[in-house]
């Protein structure tokens, strides 16, 4: 039996759905995953009116967001390409792919697939439209060998509604004169169509009537159906006139606003929505900071993906990254990715922010962390959705400790009795241990963490300063003070395994680093003596102020660093989140799954880059490092690979590395590092 009229809300009498009853065999199709996490490209029109955002990955649109950045909506958005008689191609597979800024200052992109035996190429230009919630793509397609006429483009369409490949419902049809494949979930919807007429259109179960067999056996559509209900579907259009088209994905609350939607968008003119878009993002590139004509394209970039990283809905959250790391093999049940906020990247945002004079988004940062903040103990979320309801459970002190070093950067005295003692307190009740450290990972006395529970402190006391609050100054200056001079007994082994033997180890469960206690390595990394693990975490020490660049204690962790974490990529040297990391692609290259290796990470070369510059060294070659590591598109990966310096299938663009490389550049240029805290360092550096 038909499901046509089983829909969330009232239809419109314009809408047609084709009532044949049809219904799409092969419920509720395959199990469904994400995309790749490898985006060459992240997307969104500059201002606040347009609520869609898109990411770029293997030639294709990939998830798609809306109505904000933590509701992905699809899976991907490709072409087959046949003959209809010899060959069937996958654009994502069986094409050579490059990608192109359509303008230096703009987050438009145009992807070119060239058949990898020369028949053909796809050119597709990406924005979205600046004025309504609609994605574009416009489409160019050339026949290298023969004539267009000899091709044929199937539109291939996979929904994953409100962050699930499971549930969604799928229609085809038509609204005012125009074809289209409407999907949802709730009070979601997406409505796709072309401005080139479809042949053929269908939708159906994922691996199961979904076109894709069909196309397989026997080169075109031999089925086709008009809906599929709740289940991981599909919707596949063979294209007339190939040559060049306009595709377009609308979204609204309900089919009727999604169709709408997406024909004002499609019948509105191309160029003036391309231009509108490029010039949105110029005006905003133009008034960040040029570094006296330094700033270099991937400053640029990076500063627009960071912009693009912030909700325009909730106000000052700011991503991780729109991806889901190895999507392509990660469950559906996996609905949060890194769309989520982290407070420890949303500092380092905030910071970068800062560095591009953009002091506006990064008080719209604290101001979130200020609202997210957990009333009950004064607390920050491990991580949140953008509402700010937690993801996960756990607790990690030095996300309870930047929101208050960034309060003092801003110089937000405003926010001191109602987020920053408050978090203070928190700190000096609880701390220095943490529940788990910057990783993620694991509990007891961190370096890095222990390094922002000091520079927190001072710097809440500084602001309790400013209200006259000498109580609440001096306790915290004074617990500062005692843990500033115990952080070796709790975390530099004498006994350690490494360069000396003499180095900050990365994790003391218990605060006694010469002693054998077991560290469990989480993500399938095993079992050690504390002594064997070592990162470059106490580099944070120098970076916050706490100690001076050429403590003796931080040169010779540096050479057990740089013995055990340190690789030699073709395009420079990185360095591990540490030795024995399990998250990362298993030894034979197949995506994370819960075990497997960790790789380098990118931004610590940015954190190695301004260790150095703090010792006066030039951090000229961990830029170009970075902007090496860079993929076409200038995203920057989370994690590279040892033997190409390519990023791996972990999340790309990654805002922290975006973030990281920005300041570095800022630093450079003023020749010193800009972001130490001076009341920090002042007080226990002395300059």
């Amino acid at each position: 039996m038909s499901k046509l009229h089983h829909v969330s809300t009232p239809l419109s009498g314009e809408i047609i759905w084709r009532d044949t009853g049809k219904l799409a065999p092969g419920w509720p199709g395959a199990k469904p995953t994400w995309a790749s996490a490898k985006k060459v490209g992240i997307g969104t029109s500059a201002g606040l009116q347009s609520k869609v955002w898109f990411s770029l990955a293997h030639g294709a649109v990939t998830e798609v967001y809306y109505p904000t950045l933590d509701k992905a909506n699809t899976r991907e958005m490709k072409f087959f390409i046949t003959d209809g008689r010899t060959f069937l191609d996958d654009e994502t597979e069986d094409t050579i792919q490059s990608v192109q800024l359509v303008h230096p200052l703009a987050l438009a992109y145009r992807l070119i697939n060239t058949d990898k035996e020369g028949k053909y190429r796809l050119i597709k230009t990406i924005i979205t439209d600046p004025f309504r919630n609609s994605l574009l793509v416009k489409v160019n397609f050339m026949a290298l060998e023969g004539r267009v006429d000899d091709y044929q483009l199937y539109l291939y369409t996979d929904p994953h509604v409100n962050n699930s490949g499971w549930q969604d419902e799928g229609y085809c049809g038509t609204y005012r004169g125009q074809e289209l494949f409407w999907a949802g979930e709730g009070s979601i919807w997406m409505a796709v169509g072309s401005s080139a007429p479809w042949e053929k259109s269908s939708v159906g179960f994922c691996g199961r009537s979904d076109g894709i067999e069909d196309l397989r056996r026997s080169f075109g559509l031999q089925h086709t159906y008009d809906q599929a209900i709740d289940g991981n579907i599909a919707h596949i259009a063979k294209i007339e006139g190939a040559d060049e088209f306009t595709v377009v994905m609308g979204f609204g609350r309900d089919p009727q606003e999604a169709a709408q939607t997406a024909l004002d968008s499609l019948r509105d003119d191309w160029n003036r929505l391309e231009m509108e878009y490029i010039r949105g993002w110029n005006a905003y590139c133009t008034g960040l900071d040029r570094l006296d004509g330094k700033a270099t394209q991937l400053y640029y970039v990076s500063g627009m993906v960071l912009k693009a990283c912030e909700d325009k809905t909730y106000r000052g959250a700011m991503i991780a990254s729109l991806s889901v790391p190895w999507g392509e093999a990660a469950s559906d049940d996996n609905t949060g990715g890194y769309h989520l906020v982290w407070a420890r990247d949303l500092y380092h945002v905030a910071q970068a922010f800062m560095a591009l004079g953009d002091r506006g988004a990064a008080n719209r940062a604290l101001d979130y962390l200020a609202h997210v903040q957990q009333r009950a103990d004064g607390s920050f979320p491990q991580n949140s959705w953008l509402n700010g309801q937690p993801y996960w459970g756990g607790v990690q002190m030095d996300e309870v400790s930047v929101p208050i070093i960034l309060a003092w950067e801003l110089g937000r005295k405003d926010l001191y009795h109602g987020m920053v003692k408050k978090a203070a307190d928190y700190i000096a009740t609880h701390g220095p241990a943490t529940p788990q450290e910057r990783w993620e990972e694991n509990g007891g006395y961190s370096p890095s963490t222990i390094a922002a529970e000091i520079a927190a402190l001072v710097c809440a006391a500084d602001l309790a300063r400013q209200w006259g609050e000498d109580g609440d100054a001096e306790r915290y200056l004074a617990l500062a003070d005692e843990w500033q001079s115990r952080v070796e007994e709790w975390c530099f082994t004498t006994t350690g395994w490494h360069g000396t033997g003499r180095h900050y180890i990365r994790i003391a469960p218990h605060g006694q680093p010469n002693c054998a206690h077991v560290v469990e390595v989480k993500n399938g990394g095993g079992l050690f003596d504390q002594r064997e693990l070592v990162d470059a975490g106490f580099l944070e020490l120098v970076r916050l102020g706490v100690k001076a660049p050429d403590d003796p204690y931080i040169l010779e962790s540096l050479q057990a660093v740089d013995e055990v974490i340190r690789w030699k990529t073709p395009k420079g040297c990185a360095w591990y989140r540490y030795n024995h990391d399990g998250y990362g692609e298993t030894a034979d290259g197949r995506p994370y799954q819960g075990q497997g290796k960790g790789r380098l990470w990118t931004h610590l070369v940015g954190e190695r880059g301004h260790y150095e510059l703090a010792l006066g060294r030039d951090p000229s070659p961990y830029l170009r490092t970075m902007e090496a590591l860079a993929n076409h598109g200038y995203m920057l990966a989370e994690q590279v690979w040892e033997e190409t310096g390519e990023g791996t299938g972990g999340a790309t663009p990654l805002a922290w590395a975006h973030a990281e490389y920005i300041r570095l550049l800022k630093s450079a240029h003023l020749g010193r590092v800009w972001d130490t805290p001076a009341i920090v360092r002042e007080r226990y550096v002395g300059r």
